[in-house]
């Protein structure tokens, strides 16, 4: 018996590691893993703690990368991911722009190199963004009219010519003015004579009227047009014609903020009117004819859709999602951000103890939110319930609801 239990006692003692031989370097290269991993993220890297750590998607030329990040700017984030801004680039937002939102969109759009030959053979090389042909030849350096036609040259012309880049080829409308009733109208046209100039400006010799030169004229640069009308008194009035606007959305672009991508231009048209005398003085005027000298040109303006949160809280997404089941998206619910952001910061608990306002919605008094559901003290979700249907019925939208706390203080 005393043998056994001798026997037993030493098979006790054995170290357990004997039985198993690989403990030791397991737990060895776990420990120099850890120890690895902090010294890396010591010395290469920053303290990513969540509390100060923000997401930047950042798209180069369409190239998505996703930057967890602490830095400040969007210049910050571009120089920590290595993108160096060459001549002509473009970053929006710019890179000055600060990052106060942990979800953050950066676009980068690399200037290409182009080639734009004028019709006198004249060439502009630039590096510039992609844009409209026209626009992209315009910030290569060269002047284009809104007549003038903006083409891209066949790939095979590119290599022929030697071009680096793209090749853009100016067809060039020609100077002309027109003299109608005595009032200058100055031009510019691909028509090839004088009548089919006044047909495409839309002017229709009256009976009467002497049209010099003759109409079926060819036209050079610079020619003179003359309409004259004897026997009638004659008046011409130039206006000026608005340009259209048009609104694109940008994704990438917080909420609110617009941005011109191509300023267009005013166009010109020329009234010409019969007046009607009587003892030598004017009783009425009518038109009897509307020339546009010059055709308007859009202006192209990108309206920023992105809702930019510095206070990424699960109250936010609350209120994003039950925003979103009303429609009330992109700008709309950036209103409704700002409006509870000033309200309450998003506090479900927030109590203003002069008013007695309570809650994230701040309602007045904080019991009316009990027609939701009986626990509004403490369920932000129920608060948010009864503030956007407050604002539906008070100001149909948000951005109503905002306009007014802006102008007043309170909404």
């Amino acid at each position: 018996m005393k043998q056994t239990l001798s026997r037993h006692k030493h098979a006790f003692s054995l170290p357990y590691w004997h039985k198993h031989p690989l403990v030791v370097p397991v737990v060895t290269f776990m420990i120099l893993f850890f120890v690895s991993l902090g010294a890396f993220v010591v010395v290469n890297g920053e303290t990513m703690g969540p509390s100060d750590t923000k997401v930047v998607q950042l798209y180069v030329d369409g190239e998505r990368r996703i930057v967890p990040t602490r830095a400040n700017t969007v210049g910050d984030v571009l120089q920590k991911a290595g993108i160096e801004l060459r001549e002509g680039d473009v970053v929006e937002p710019a890179a000055d722009t600060p990052i106060i939102s942990q979800d953050f969109d950066v676009n980068v759009y690399r200037a290409k190199p182009i080639t734009v030959v004028d019709a006198n053979g004249q060439k502009y090389t630039a590096k510039v963004p992609d844009s409209t042909p026209a626009a992209m030849a315009r910030k290569a350096g060269a002047t284009v009219y809104p007549e003038d036609k903006v083409v891209v040259a066949d790939s095979g012309d590119t290599i022929q010519d030697g071009v680096l880049g793209a090749k853009f080829v100016i067809e060039r409308a020609i100077p002309i003015n027109i003299n109608l009733y005595g009032n200058n109208i100055p031009t510019r046209t691909h028509a090839k004579t004088v009548a089919q100039a006044l047909q495409e400006k839309g002017i229709k010799a009256i009976a009467g009227d002497t049209v010099l030169p003759a109409p079926d004229t060819a036209l050079a640069p610079d020619t003179q047009i003359f309409i004259t009308s004897v026997g009638k008194q004659l008046t011409t009035v130039e206006e000026a014609i608005p340009q259209p606007e048009e609104k694109v959305s940008d994704p990438n672009t917080a909420a609110g903020t617009r941005v011109v991508k191509d300023p267009g231009s005013p166009g010109r048209r020329v009234i010409t009117y019969e007046i009607v005398l009587e003892n030598g003085r004017e009783v009425s005027r009518r038109p009897i004819q509307e020339v546009i000298a010059s055709q308007p040109v859009k202006r192209v303006v990108a309206e920023g859709t992105k809702v930019v949160i510095s206070n990424p809280s699960a109250n936010v997404a609350i209120g994003q999602r039950l925003a979103a089941e009303r429609g009330w998206s992109g700008n709309e619910f950036q209103c409704l951000y700002q409006l509870w952001q000033k309200e309450s910061k998003w506090n479900h608990l927030a109590n203003n103890r002069n008013s007695g306002a309570y809650g994230i919605p701040q309602s007045l008094p904080g019991s009316k939110m009990g027609s939701v559901a009986p626990d509004w003290q403490t369920n932000p979700e129920t608060q948010i319930k009864w503030g956007l249907g407050y604002i539906a019925r008070s100001y149909k939208t948000p951005c109503s609801a905002w306009a007014k706390s802006q102008s007043s203080g309170w909404y």
